[in-house]
């Protein structure tokens, strides 16, 4: 038995199809206000961003599992204590992970005071370099978009707070892995 695509999708609790265009991406990032939802936001970045708070999320939940393995008991809750309480969550999803970090919600409510300014007006685009797009409302502010290469579209003004971030995470997570392997020495020293 075949079931429809529409009752397939609700079953497997897929989330939208990917944007197809820079104004799509637009409402998208519009859902997540009207929703007031910081995982529908991540689900409006774009590929590279959404790539990089994967990556710190990953890279905390590393961490996290090598401090309670190696760590003495006494390190372990300064250790901790560096690391967002949302890589503790059991499920590796990181677009969970991003509605429960401290800065989503700003990060939510700030876009959504940008696109109420301009809420009921008709969309304008113009195109930039290859991949790239602004979108806005009339009397609204402009929005940035890149196109994968896969042709999603997706929000990227947050890529650049997202890179650093991922390469802070790379190098804790450097550190911690140094850390590690000095607690087991210690552990096996006589």
């Amino acid at each position: 038995m075949r079931l429809p695509i529409v009752l397939l999708a609700a079953l497997t609790g897929c989330q939208d199809a990917p944007a197809a265009t820079a104004e799509e991406a637009y409402l998208r990032v519009a859902k997540a206000c009207r929703k007031h939802d910081a995982a529908r936001l991540f689900d409006a970045l774009d590929t590279r961003t959404q790539w990089s708070i994967e990556s710190v999320h990953h890279a905390q939940r590393e961490m996290r599992r090598n401090i309670l393995a190696s760590y003495p008991m006494a390190e372990q809750p300064r250790a901790l204590g560096h690391i967002p309480a949302a890589c503790e969550e059991s499920e590796e999803q990181p677009r969970r992970y991003y509605r429960r970090i401290d800065g989503s919600i700003s990060a939510l409510d700030d876009v959504c005071r940008r696109i109420a300014a301009g809420t009921g007006q008709p969309i304008g685009t113009v195109d930039g370099k290859a991949g790239t797009a602004e979108v806005w409302r009339e009397g609204g502010s402009i929005f940035h978009f890149a196109r994968d290469d896969q042709g999603r579209w997706g929000w990227s003004e947050l890529r650049p707070e997202w890179e650093q971030a991922k390469l802070r995470a790379m190098h804790d997570a450097e550190t911690v892995l140094a850390n590690k392997m000095l607690y087991l020495q210690q552990r096996m020293a006589p």
